[in-house]
């Protein structure tokens, strides 16, 4: 869509890993996070690399749902914004823990979009 149909944005909503956490299933959720790095951003990300274009990608939950609990939580959720025009060479989980430990914060989460939409 965002190249063929000339799109600028698109949301895409994964609800497997959310499933998992209210079941307590702590491999299918972690299969459920590869699978969508696998085949949801390693192929969104191939395409417009090869398109030569610029973009930038959010991504994050859109609540913490840990396995310990089975629901869900207010707690912050840790996010990545990637942005192909400043690619740094970094190494860094993402996770509850390391996203607590940038001291990176967004109190309230719909600011994210202007941060994407720079």
């Amino acid at each position: 869509a965002l190249l063929k149909d000339k799109r600028d944005f698109v949301y895409i909503h994964v609800e497997a890993p959310d499933e998992m956490g209210h079941q307590g299933n702590t491999m299918h959720k972690v299969k459920a996070i590869e699978e969508i790095d696998e085949k949801i951003l390693t192929v969104v990300k191939k395409a417009l690399d090869d398109a030569g274009e610029a973009y930038r990608i959010l991504v994050l939950p859109d609540h913490p749902t840990p396995i310990c609990i089975r629901t869900h939580t207010s707690e912050p959720v840790p996010y990545i914004l990637f942005d192909s025009t400043c690619v740094k060479n970094q190494k860094i989980a993402f996770s509850e823990k390391t996203a607590a430990q940038s001291g990176i914060y967004q109190p309230d989460g719909y600011r994210l979009l202007d941060e994407l939409i720079q």
